[in-house]
């Protein structure tokens, strides 16, 4: 090593051996590369087993559903710093710079690779009051005379169809545009506050199904 690096790092006698002030200087160098190593193992092997670092993530306008899930994921991951857009709008992933994105509905970009977390029923409601005062449609041509409050798509700009069982020469209802908004806990809201019906997720509505203050209709 000497010869290859041109200097004398020891100091040799035939009694004893002693560093060089280059020697000496060198040793120094070692010990920090290698300090600097060990410090590099001992975080990679923290953080397999312990995730950190920042995840950026966007998300539905569904506080109800999120952010449970989201408390959860911060107490079982304390290190991981999350920047979290709620948003319904079809975002780009890439173009955006999102680690991963929750929606709902298809995925329709070849570039992108997703995962089916679940899925959930959904059901027309009204407010007790308001079916009290109106009336329960029986039939899907009686929800002319009702206030329908929309669900419409943020990337189409299209309402979200009401399904229902229509015979064959039955047409497809039109539906008042009382109110239409692009985040279904809106909808939720002015249901509850008797101001029209909604055609929503199961798990929006399950507590206010449980306590009366929301009934279905037109479920057959």
């Amino acid at each position: 090593m000497e010869e290859r690096l041109g200097v004398r790092l020891f100091h040799r006698s035939t009694r004893s051996i002693t560093l060089t002030a280059e020697g000496a200087l060198f040793l120094e160098r070692c010990r920090r590369i290698l300090g600097e190593i060990e410090a590099a193992e001992a975080e990679l092997s923290g953080a397999a087993g312990s995730p950190r670092g920042r995840l950026r993530i966007s998300t539905p306008q569904l506080s109800g559903l999120i952010m449970p899930a989201l408390d959860g994921f911060m107490a079982q991951y304390p290190d991981i710093e999350l920047d979290v857009d709620l948003s319904d709008r079809m975002a780009d992933i890439i173009q955006e710079g999102f680690d991963a994105v929750i929606r709902t509905g298809e995925q329709h970009d070849s570039r992108l690779v997703s995962r089916r977390l679940g899925s959930c029923g959904q059901v027309l409601v009204g407010s007790a009051a308001y079916l009290e005062r109106h009336g329960t449609p029986a039939h899907p041509s009686e929800l002319a005379a009702h206030a329908c409050l929309l669900h419409k798509f943020p990337a189409t700009g299209k309402f979200e169809r009401w399904p229902f069982r229509l015979g064959a020469s039955e047409a497809q209802p039109e539906l008042p545009q009382t109110f239409s908004a692009n985040t279904i806990e809106v909808l939720a809201f002015l249901a509850l506050q008797d101001k029209g019906l909604a055609f929503l997720p199961t798990f929006i509505v399950r507590d206010a199904l449980s306590s009366g203050a929301l009934r279905i209709v037109l479920s057959d």
